[in-house]
């Protein structure tokens, strides 16, 4: 098996790659030229992304497409925005992208819609929708509902808990936090404490969570709402000396996230689906350069994974991966 990883600055995954189910190609079946897609990923050598792009090119050599990657390793608009000018010159027929920013997209995308590129966006919409034929993402707020009731159920409904997030203004985590908070309405005996925000640092995320039991002596729960917060908290519980005493309920995975489920230092952990998402968006980019029908809205279901169901094959397909 071919493992393609995604931590480069740039990837572009040509040809060598078109094996055991693993790549697009650049070069042509019979007379018939392969469609050219790029996947710009949200950035690189983040596990939910590499999925994506695993997912994408699982499927890439059976609908005829020439599959490239090419992303920045950190999250930044501007950077962002400069692969795409650059990927609009090479005039591909389809553009899949997880945006860094809704307002901020709109110019750079609006251009490659403009050259005649059809775009796809996973895993968060342009503000403008007009310029993505689908969005394709999971339901955030029925994310958060899930976690909530989870939460609920292992605090038998009493208890303080802390909602960590990145930062505010971000629609896909406000929706994972607005769907916990209703959740967690069905049981009166918990407190939400108000929204505290890492900037995505795992050192900051696990600070609050120390903070936290110290100001509250009560605390049971943490509600992670990114990767870099659960790994965070489940170091600020386990420093705190708490672990098994806070539960911790997170959001999407990471080898440490895994980990920590297995040895039960993570409660539970709501789990997307970006292996389908990668799969749905290509053919839905093949579909609307063939002038077919697109929904415009497109999502995939969730696992809640455990220590007792995260080595089940029904939770393993969900679980996100570096490498394909």
């Amino acid at each position: 098996m071919t493992h393609i990883r995604l931590g480069a600055a740039v990837l572009v995954l040509s040809a060598m790659l078109g094996i055991a189910g693993c790549g697009g190609s650049s070069s042509t079946t019979g007379s018939t030229a392969k469609l050219k897609v790029v996947y710009v990923p949200g950035l690189t050598g983040n596990p939910f992304y590499s999925t994506v792009g695993c997912g994408a090119m699982s499927v890439a050599n059976s609908l005829g497409v020439d599959l490239s990657i090419q992303g920045s390793p950190t999250w930044d608009v501007a950077k962002q925005t400069s692969i795409v000018d650059a990927i609009i010159t090479t005039k591909p027929a389809a553009l899949m992208i997880s945006i860094n920013d809704p307002k901020g997209s709109i110019v750079p995308l609006t251009q490659a819609k403009a050259a005649g590129i059809k775009v796809v966006t996973i895993d968060g919409d342009v503000e403008d929708t007009s310029i993505a034929v689908t969005n394709i993402q999971s339901d955030n707020l029925k994310g958060g509902q899930l976690a909530g009731e989870k939460m609920g159920a292992l605090l038998n409904g009493q208890g303080t808990v802390v909602v960590i997030d990145n930062d505010p203004g971000f629609p896909i985590a406000e929706q994972r936090v607005q769907g916990f908070v209703t959740a967690l309405k069905a049981f009166p005996g918990i407190k939400v404490l108000a929204t505290q925000y890492s900037h995505n640092d795992t050192s900051k995320a696990a600070g609050i969570v120390s903070a936290s039991i110290t100001s509250h002596s009560d605390l049971k729960g943490v509600y992670t709402v990114e990767t870099n917060n659960t790994e965070g908290a489940i170091t600020g519980v386990r420093e705190s000396g708490k672990t098994g005493q806070v539960n911790i309920v997170g959001y999407d995975t990471s080898e440490p996230i895994v980990a920590a489920l297995h040895a039960g230092t993570l409660a539970a952990d709501v789990v997307q689906y970006p292996y389908g998402e990668g799969k749905l968006g290509l053919q839905s980019a093949v579909d609307a350069v063939h002038g077919k029908s697109v929904p415009r809205n497109q999502s995939q279901p969730f696992v809640i994974a455990t220590q007792q169901n995260v080595d089940t094959s029904e939770v393993q397909q969900y679980i996100y991966k570096l490498t394909c």
